[in-house]
């Protein structure tokens, strides 16, 4: 340490203050690595949570002291790692979070006293709550508001009014699905007395409508099964013949379409057929008339009986319903691209594209005539054209890194420590080699002094210097006890005294060994060149 302060105090003072400035740096940089290090990993415990439930959930971690961090403006709640399950289920004990919605748990309070409107009204608050619970929970929903309108009863049917309802959904997603919607939909009609799903109106926080209201006759949702159809018929017969493609040709070298023209129409029949020659009797009627006379001696009397019997042809009544949806005629569209090879040659590979020939596109037709069902007597009409693509065939090379170029951007974390780690490098190599020409600059010497006298001539021209340096200092001491100079002494430096004296042992070392002087001059040259 001694040394080491005895250096340090013949530094100049702009050197001092770089050392101590490089030391502090130091000490910082330590500090703020070593408090990241032990900072503790934090993970979320809720997102998207509401005003309400975020102050809850806030008041029960500042009253158990545990620490937590706010993101995503107070929707966003994050607590160390270590205790983040403990917390959830803690908070889930007390009912936190509930979005700020009552369910049912509105009537365990007592209602004694209560009027019979805010009863209904109550009723009604809760229903709306049990409703927006259940809708929340389904996937790309992040919030819901459910409002429900029920009239009051009257005596008269006809005019009653009916009940109605509007859903607001906030959506994670871009948009739901027509299963999803149709399914809250129904959920909700379901829930409500006396509610008709044409009644209700579903939106998002967008403005967008998303429930579609149908007609009373069922009109417009016919119209739109017989579009789903028609795409699912047109898309399973695309899916069969792309199929059979891309495994002979290789994906992304045939392109299907196919339209598909279906009857809708809904026919019902009934036919009579007679057979005129089976007759059965249908009935028999027998009309007896008798004449007595006017007197019982009269000869005039008579009695007749006339029968009639009726019959009906044999006839056959057939009602016949025809199917809806039938196939009445496919229009198939395929474009398959050129054949590629690769040309060797003198210096590199080229990529022709050749067209296929004849052959090769009759069999590919019949194939994907077969494969969709192609009818000539239906009125069927096929087309396969051979056509270039211009984005060019996927090569079975193809690596999928290069498909999409690598923006310095996509990793910009990785570069950001990298730029950090080489300015420190650099950063810290410059202020070394200041620090090392400041103080070649001084000449200020450290190592150990070597006793033994001056270095050989040819060899290293350190252990000399270091002797000089040494000699140089005791004569300066000497000649301070030698001589006492009162103030003058104060003036002259402990430097000025040793380059003198080094001057004086170098030439007195000259003037005594010129041989060995003019060799070790020549080593010094030579280190030099080199």
């Amino acid at each position: 340490m001694n040394d080491f302060f005895g250096i340090f105090n013949k530094l100049a003072p702009q050197q001092k203050m770089m050392i101590g400035g490089i030391a502090i740096v130091t000490v910082v940089l330590l500090g703020v690595l070593v408090s990241f290090l032990n900072e503790p990993s934090y993970s979320t415990i809720y997102t998207n949570l509401a005003e309400e439930d975020a102050a809850k959930v806030i008041e029960h971690l500042n009253s158990k002291k545990i620490p937590y961090k706010i993101e995503d403006n107070s929707s966003t709640i994050k607590v160390s790692s270590e205790i983040v399950y403990e917390t959830r289920l803690e908070l889930a004990s007390k009912g936190i979070p509930n979005s700020g919605i009552l369910g049912y748990e509105i009537f365990d309070k007592s209602t004694m006293g209560m009027s019979e409107f805010m009863q209904k009204l109550n009723y009604k608050r809760a229903l709306e709550g049990e409703l927006s619970r259940t809708i929340v929970q389904q996937d790309g929903i992040e919030a819901v508001r459910v409002h429900i309108v029920t009239p009051e009863k009257t005596i008269f049917k006809s005019e009653q009014n009916a009940a109605t309802a509007s859903i607001v959904l906030k959506l994670s997603v871009s948009s739901l699905s027509k299963e999803s919607i149709n399914a809250i939909v129904n959920l909700v009609a379901s829930s409500v007395e006396g509610l008709n799903k044409n009644s209700i109106t579903l939106l998002d926080t967008n403005g967008r409508l998303l429930s579609q209201q149908s007609e009373e006759n069922e009109f417009g949702v016919s119209t739109s099964k017989q579009y789903e159809i028609k795409q699912s018929i047109e898309n399973y017969l695309v899916k069969k013949a792309q199929s059979v493609l891309d495994n002979i040709l290789g994906y992304g070298n045939a392109i299907v379409q196919v339209n598909a023209e279906l009857n809708f129409d809904q026919v019902e029949r009934t036919m009579e057929d007679f057979d005129p020659e089976r007759q059965v009797a249908v009935s028999e009627q027998t009309i007896k008339t008798e004449n007595i006379g006017s007197t019982y001696a009269d000869t005039s009397a008579q009695q007749s009986q006339n029968t009639t019997v009726n019959y009906e042809i044999s006839k056959t009544i057939q009602k016949v319903v025809e199917g809806t949806g039938n196939i009445k005629r496919l229009t198939v569209a395929t474009v398959i691209n050129d054949e590629i090879k690769k040309v060797k040659t003198e210096n590199s590979v080229e990529t022709v594209h050749e067209p296929r020939s004849d052959e090769q596109i009759t069999k590919l037709e019949q194939i994907v005539r077969n494969a969709v069902g192609v009818d000539n007597v239906r009125g069927d009409e096929f087309s396969i054209v051979n056509i270039y693509f211009d984005n060019g065939a996927i090569d079975t090379n193809f690596d999928e890194a290069d498909a999409k170029p690598q923006s310095p951007f996509d990793n910009m974390d990785k570069l950001i420590n990298l730029i950090l780690i080489v300015t420190a490098i650099i950063a810290s190599l410059i202020l070394l080699l200041k620090l090392m020409k400041r103080l070649k600059t001084e000449k200020i010497m450290i190592g150990s002094v070597n006793h033994n006298g001056l270095a050989m001539a040819g060899g290293s021209s350190m252990p000399l210097l270091k002797d000089f340096q040494n000699q140089s200092l005791q004569s300066t001491e000497k000649r301070k006890q030698l001589y006492p100079l009162g103030d003058l002494e104060d003036e002259i430096s402990d430097e000025a005294l040793m380059k003198k004296n080094q001057t004086e042992k170098i030439s007195n070392y000259v003037q005594k060994n010129p041989i060995d002087a003019a060799k070790l001059i020549n080593s010094w040259l030579k280190e030099d060149e080199s």
